[in-house]
């Protein structure tokens, strides 16, 4: 369609390589692709750089590209209770030839995809570095030993995630 002329020339330009092949040679070479580095947390953030012009169509010109619906649907796909609709594939793949109806971030490498803020250290060093999965280790031994059953509440949902790792490991 004449309406999406730059997605569809999105993967390649004339003379030069893939944008695929580009992103995944840069990130190759970026310290954070190393799998030791994954759980570094910084130690401070910065907020994004913004612009500042006179120019009133510059400054509307990210916005519009951020705020814009049909370059969302590329890059997050359609909604996911259309999925599994053959019509709205259909569609999709007529509007956005070559992606996938999931989305284009399903391309990336797994390795490219960011983690989540909550950062969970290796489960062997749960018990050895907190003092309450220690106690609780051998309280739950105890209460094995003794042929118990235990029912534990949290408060937080980051704390039953981390309890829940504990448990695999256990």
């Amino acid at each position: 369609m004449s309406i999406y002329p730059s997605l569809q020339r999105l993967d390649r330009a004339e003379s030069l390589p893939s944008l695929f092949f580009i992103s995944r040679s840069a990130w190759t070479e970026t310290c954070s692709s190393r799998s030791e580095v994954k759980w570094f947390g910084p130690a401070a953030t910065a907020p994004p750089i913004s612009t500042c012009c006179t120019d009133r169509t510059f400054m509307d010109r990210p916005s519009h590209i951020l705020d814009s619906p049909l370059e969302s649907l590329g890059l997050y796909g359609a909604l996911s209770s259309l999925r599994d609709s053959m019509d709205a594939c259909t569609t999709f793949d007529a509007h956005f030839p070559g992606l996938s109806c999931a989305s284009l971030f399903t391309t990336s490498l797994s390795d490219q995809i960011p983690l989540s803020m909550m950062q969970v250290p290796e489960a062997k060093r749960l018990a050895y570095d907190s003092a309450k999965l220690a106690r609780l280790n051998t309280l739950l031994q105890e209460l094995k030993a003794g042929d118990h059953r235990v029912l534990v509440y949290f408060q937080m949902t980051r704390m039953m995630d981390l309890m829940g790792e504990y448990l695999i490991y256990r």
